[in-house]
């Protein structure tokens, strides 16, 4: 058996935001680990025990795919510790039903004693019975607590957003964080010379791609690898995958207005506490204030920057497909589209094979008349299906219940759920004032948790259905694909518009990614 003590340690950004009130100071790496110390120190039992910390910087509670703690789960499933010791319960995680799972069915498995010092639980005098009723309510509480210490953190880091300040966990590339107020940016002078560098060489016509071969050439590091050498503990790659500049990166530079001086905010934003997903936010919900911090260019090279952008955008989008040369057959090693030869009756090739023979592309061409006929009977085939799916879709959509019975039928149903939690929670503040029996509330519990675990499967069904009801809007974004399935001849515009990329790996291997996914996804969603 291991002696191996394991101190975890998470703070995240939320507990961070100690200005605003929301969080005590005492959750702070430096005192959570001085606190799990001073506990070890004192006890006897864990005197000449070898320690070993894990520590999550800037995660959140309600994310279990945190690096130092999967390192340490990792550990525990080898044997190699022997108990686990936090300062509470919610430095685990905020999610109720996960740490209940970690704390009563895999730490006690793995053999793992766990000591929650605040908690006053140590797992080792619970040997052969659960952790009791107390410390399943104190996890719902710490999850209860994190959502409304979301709600908080959210309005005050909103504003300070609007007050101009930086809101977020990295500071951008070609800036650091003041060492007066992390929420204000000042110039880093290494990185902000890349950054103005690249701006210059757009103004001066030079195209993205170019750029990007030439910093990859020099040795110019990426933004990631960058804050990497710089000691920044996040990676953003895994081991040996570390990405180059490409012609991306060097657009959403570009695009940054930032680098004018200007804060610019609320970009983005969580579609729910629960998930960790992010999405886009319109661009007239943007929060700008303007002329908040030092700019590494003007305003006037930001404009001028972007106007180049947009313009060789605008010129592609618009003749794109009707240039001689345009294909949606790339290769599958470097990504270039494949070049037609000077023949009629000729192969289409990788560019990058022709200079550098050494590499996989050398090996990739296909006879252009058998690329082109094979696209016309793929893209066909797909017009077809599609036409077919439209046929099956409106009958399997037919009489089904319309959308505005479905909400109601939702909000009826969320409705008695969220009344279901009052009631559990009345239920067991009864057998708290031991105005209930133990048994009649565990009973009572066992009822409203399978009768919650059923609504929740309902609510799942009602929302399946309010997607597949958008029939008609799906069916008539069909009909921009299902035109197609007659077409006679090869039209590069029609590739263009229904192919995102197709690569090659042999004569006899093409393998197509189709625009329109979401379509496709909707059509077959609604056939099922």
């Amino acid at each position: 058996m291991t002696d191996t003590l394991a101190l975890y340690i998470r703070l995240s950004l939320a507990d961070e935001e100690t200005k605003s009130g929301i969080q005590d100071e005492s959750d702070s790496i430096t005192n959570q680990r001085n606190f799990i110390e001073k506990f070890i120190q004192s006890n006897e039992e864990l005197a000449g025990f070898r320690q070993k910390e894990f520590y999550d910087d800037g995660y959140s509670g309600k994310n279990f795919d945190r690096p130092g703690f999967q390192k340490m789960l990792e550990m525990c499933r080898k044997g190699e510790i022997h108990c686990i010791i936090v300062k509470d319960f919610s430095r685990l995680g905020r999610n109720y039903v996960e740490v209940g799972n970690l704390i009563e069915q895999v730490f006690p498995f793995l053999g793992v004693r766990v000591l929650s010092i605040n908690d006053h639980y140590d797992s080792s005098r619970l040997i052969g019975m659960t952790g009791g009723m107390d410390i399943a309510f104190k996890n719902l509480v710490y999850n209860l607590y994190s959502k409304d210490l979301s709600q908080k953190v959210k309005s005050a880091v909103t504003t300070r957003m609007k007050k101009g300040e930086y809101c977020a966990p990295f500071a951008l590339f070609g800036y650091r964080k003041s060492k007066e107020d992390i929420h204000k940016l000042e110039i880093d002078p290494e990185a902000a010379e890349i950054v103005r560098r690249i701006f210059l060489m757009v103004i001066d016509g030079i195209q993205r791609q170019a750029i990007a071969n030439r910093l990859n050439s020099e040795g110019v590091p990426t933004p990631a690898v960058y804050k990497q050498q710089k000691g920044c503990r996040r990676d953003w790659y895994p081991a040996g995958k570390k990405g180059g500049w490409n012609s991306s990166m060097i657009a959403k530079i570009i695009r940054e207005e930032r680098y004018a001086g200007h804060m610019v905010s609320h970009r983005k934003e969580r579609d729910d506490f629960e998930s960790g997903h992010q999405v886009s936010v319109p661009r007239n919900e943007w929060i700008i204030v303007r002329n908040t911090h030092e700019g590494i260019i003007t305003d006037e090279e930001f404009a001028e920057a972007n106007a180049h952008m947009v313009n060789r955008h605008q010129n592609k989008k618009d003749s794109a497909s009707s240039k001689k040369n345009f294909s949606v057959l790339i290769c599958p090693h470097c990504g270039l589209r494949l070049r037609y030869g000077k023949r009629k009756d000729s192969y289409m090739y990788c560019a990058t094979g022709r200079t550098n023979p050494d590499t996989p592309c050398n090996g990739i061409k296909i006879r252009a008349d058998v690329a082109e006929e094979t696209l016309l009977m793929l893209v066909r085939n797909q017009a077809e299906l599609m036409l077919e799916a439209k046929n099956l879709a409106i009958k399997a959509s037919a009489g089904k219940i319309n959308r505005v019975q479905l909400e109601t039928r939702k909000k009826s149903v969320e409705l008695e759920i969220r009344k279901m939690e009052k009631d559990k929670m009345d239920l067991y503040e009864s057998y708290r004032d031991k105005r209930t029996e133990k048994t009649t509330f565990i009973e009572g519990k066992k009822v409203l948790d399978a009768r919650r675990e059923e609504l929740q499967t309902l609510v799942k069904e009602i929302s399946r259905e309010l997607e597949n009801s958008r029939t008609e809007e799906t069916l008539d974004k069909l009909d921009v694909i299902t035109r197609y399935a007659g077409l006679q001849s090869y039209d590069k515009e029609v590739m263009a518009f229904l192919i995102e990329k197709a690569e090659v790996f042999s004569e006899d291997t093409i393998q197509v990614t189709w625009k329109h996914q979401d379509i496709y996804d909707k059509v077959f969603s609604i056939t099922r």
